[in-house]
């Protein structure tokens, strides 16, 4: 996934300890995918110090009262000064979704990027850097703190600090994730690595907004290679997924085939499943293009190891 122009390694693509990573959550209600009123924070404990909610969470406020390993803030500019949201005074700045601190378009890594990211509606990152000294934000003391503690292998929880609606109470969601050093590998021969693709939708309706899903199986065909290890390859080996689409005119009057959709950025999924969110509405229609019904071609492409891969042509229908 791209946080601005930056890539980084989603949760469930097995992060180790030195990569950008992006901690991801969705916020849905009664089936779909909404903002939340506020989001005040998100910070980051090792799982362990977490057993007991009271260890990091108080009792009669229901907020976070511990001291984090890293915290991200909603970023803010009020008159012209760059400052944070905060729990204890919401009001002291701004930190509601219309404010510009979550344009993912802000993000660049620095030692200071510690902000919280709208990616669409009710899609939120913030980016845990470990290749560089992260930065966080004290919402008590509204200071830089120090560096992210998270730098070694283990299992981790991320608390978001949200308001779901406007007359609704501070309350506390909780994720998990984890950082891994088993992604390191010393072999003495080249991985014969090989992909296999499927488009999972083969019908669409035109006006429909819909994800196109393509799964990825992945072999490694060298047989003197453990199992254990095997198995690692079928999680987070596909990186950088593109997807371009185009309209397959079938008569001569019309030009054909017509992109709609070229090098479209997708998201992976731990099980490497390739998905993007596809507007049936925003197919541009002309002379030479004929009626936005009709067959469409989907091909993917992907690196995957050394290998830069392109998926065969697969076809929808858009009717």
């Amino acid at each position: 996934m791209r946080v601005n122009t930056t890539s980084v390694i989603d949760r469930g693509n097995r992060p180790n300890i030195s990569q950008r990573v992006g901690l991801r959550t969705y916020f849905i209600n009664d089936g779909a995918y909404v903002d939340p009123y506020e989001i005040s924070s998100v910070q980051l404990f090792a799982q362990l110090d977490t057993l007991s909610p009271r260890t990091v969470i108080d009792p009669d406020s229901g907020l976070v009262s511990a001291t984090p390993l890293m915290t991200f803030a909603a970023s803010a500019v009020v008159g012209g000064v760059a400052s944070h949201c905060t729990q204890t005074d919401p009001t002291a700045v701004p930190c509601n979704l219309e404010n510009n601190g979550f344009k993912p378009g802000s993000y660049y890594p620095t030692t200071t990027a510690s902000g919280i990211y709208k990616l669409s509606e009710g899609e939120y990152v913030v980016v845990l850097n470990q290749i560089q000294s992260l930065s966080g934000w004290d919402y008590n003391t509204s200071t830089i703190v120090a560096a992210s503690g998270l730098s070694s292998v283990g299992k981790y929880v991320d608390l978001w600090t949200v308001k779901l609606t406007e007359g609704s109470k501070y309350q506390v969601i909780t994720n998990n994730f984890s950082l891994y050093e088993d992604t390191f590998f010393a072999f003495t021969e080249p991985l014969l690595l090989t992909t296999n693709n499927k488009l999972m939708n083969k019908h669409v309706r035109y006006g429909e907004i819909i994800d196109l899903k393509v799964s990825t199986e992945t072999t490694l065909q060298n047989k003197n290679i453990d199992k254990s290890i095997q198995n690692i390859f079928k999680d987070s080996v596909v990186t950088d997924a593109k997807v371009t689409i185009a309209k397959v005119n079938h008569d001569s009057a019309f030009v054909g085939p017509f992109e709609v959709i070229t090098d479209a950025v997708m998201q992976i999924t731990s099980d490497n499943t390739l998905i993007y969110n596809w507007d049936t509405n925003d197919i541009q229609i002309s002379a030479a293009f004929g009626s936005p019904t009709g067959t469409y071609s989907v091909q993917v492409d992907y690196v995957a190891l050394n290998q830069t891969i392109k998926s065969p042509l697969f076809y929808l229908t858009v009717s």
